[in-house]
């Protein structure tokens, strides 16, 4: 018995001296991914480049040609195994410009407006209509056709400042953008103006999709201090009325994702898949929605090279293209992974801001988020606190279909809806210390996953 438990404390040791190895080794491996991250501008500054020299890169746009040609050069000149175009087609929406305007007191008073995607085109003389001013979608319908018949019916509900998660309030007030334009055409109105989704008194419009099929109407987003004078101006005159002016187009384009692969030493036909979306909207230059996200994903993959770190699973780099309006990325990959009979293990997204992260999303089995928990206690130093059940994302989504566990990249989110689908999302607004360690959180789980794997 003796002989049995000196033998039984031997074997524990010896066990307890492998794990505390490989604890040592991870973490040492984590600080390289980190310290190269966080010393290298390779990424800032080409992310500077697609803001400067393609904003405004909606699907079909010259820029978003663009877009892909500059981050395809970028990516070949990495040295990585494999770049190439994912070609698909796609409806498009192309606005040429919009604006609005009140009449007060004999004068014209333009107001701070954008186009929501894919409004409806008006006469080059604009229309002009009362307004109806509603805060709910409810609220609408409760008023009937004979009142809303002929307005231009103005949404006007603000985001709720009482959540701490600001995606939670966008959700809440998201449905009057998104739903609101055709709620108010099927009661016979000829216009729609939403209130912009943001915290902020300011005088930035912000876009967004809206979901108008059939027959369109023109739909528009007003700035917040817009907005306020708007509904000021309306309860001094009822009968005030609001021109409206949209050129926009809707077109059928060739279109691509963009792919760059990182070959796997043991298991190159399966691949761990981090994107981001590559396409913003037409009034912004889309630096933190999301040329971050793109940038992110590609760092991914240099952090793994440059580091000499050899994944066993292949690490494929997508900019979708399309999040924005129709989604038309991330489900022409889906379509191309079964084409082609792609085996995607994991897939990780970075498209909620590049501020300083937080933690992680999973939309897995409890099985697979308890595995990913385990690994956890080493990005805790760098900033990661959270590891839940939640979201992946848009573009990732369509993979779960196939049964591919899913996560997103979550930074601190309280200063995003500042600048989200608006003007103010430049690369002024970027802070490089705050990206990198996102590149690196994100580097460091997917080294970890891969290596260690997600559920035995």
């Amino acid at each position: 018995m003796k002989k049995f438990i000196a033998y039984t404390c031997c074997v524990l040791t010896l066990i307890s001296c492998q794990t505390n190895e490989t604890s040592v080794d991870e973490s040492a491996t984590i600080k390289k991914i980190y310290d190269n991250a966080l010393t290298t501008d390779l990424a800032y500054n080409q992310l500077e480049r697609l803001c400067k020299e393609a904003p405004g890169r909606l699907i079909g746009t010259p820029n978003s040609f663009i877009a892909v040609e500059l981050m395809k050069e970028y990516l070949e000149g990495m040295g990585f195994d494999n770049v190439f175009l994912q070609e698909f087609s796609s409806p498009a929406w192309i606005c040429h410009s919009a604006s609005a305007s009140i009449n007060l007191e004999g004068e014209e008073i333009p107001l701070k407006i954008d186009a929501l995607g894919p409004s409806g085109s008006t006469p080059k003389q604009g229309i002009s209509a009362e307004i109806i001013e509603v805060f709910s979608l409810d609220e609408l319908r409760e008023l009937g056709k004979e009142k809303v018949e002929g307005k231009i019916v103005f949404y006007n509900r603000p985001m709720s400042a009482t959540h701490y998660n600001v995606f939670q309030a966008y959700g809440e007030a998201v449905d009057q953008r998104y739903w609101g334009p055709s709620a108010a055409r099927d009661l016979g109105a000829v216009g729609s103006i939403t209130r912009s989704l943001t915290y902020n008194l300011d005088d930035f419009p912000h876009t967004g999709s809206c979901r108008l099929e059939g027959e369109k109407i023109p739909a528009i987003a007003v700035s917040t201090n817009d907005a306020d004078k708007l509904s000021k101006a309306l309860k001094a005159n009822p009968h005030l009325k609001v021109n409206i002016k949209v050129d926009a187009e809707d077109i059928v384009t060739d279109t691509y994702n963009l792919i760059a692969d990182l070959k796997g030493s043991e298991k190159p036909d399966k691949y761990i898949v981090v994107g981001g979306h590559i396409d913003a909207w037409h009034n912004t230059e889309g630096a933190q929605d999301d040329g971050i996200g793109c940038l992110q994903s590609t760092e991914v993959l240099r952090l793994f090279k440059e580091n000499g770190i050899r994944p066993k699973r292949t690490i494929r780099a997508i900019m979708y293209m399309d999040e924005e309006l129709y989604q038309s990325g991330g489900n022409s990959y889906l379509a191309y992974s079964k084409e082609n009979n792609i085996k995607n293990y994991f897939a990780m997204e970075s498209d909620a801001g590049g501020y300083t992260p937080r933690g992680f999303t999973i939309d897995a089995s409890e099985k697979v988020i308890a595995k990913m928990l385990e690994y956890k206690h080493y990005l805790e130093p760098y900033g990661i606190h959270y590891m839940i059940a939640g979201g992946g994302g848009v573009d990732i989504g369509p993979l779960k279909e196939l049964g591919v566990p899913l996560c997103g990249f979550r930074a601190d989110w309280q200063r995003y809806y500042d600048i989200h689908h608006c003007a103010n999302d430049t690369f002024e607004q970027v802070n490089m210390r705050e990206m990198q360690l996102g590149s690196a959180a994100m580097a460091s789980l997917i080294y970890l996953i891969d290596k260690y794997d997600l559920a035995n």
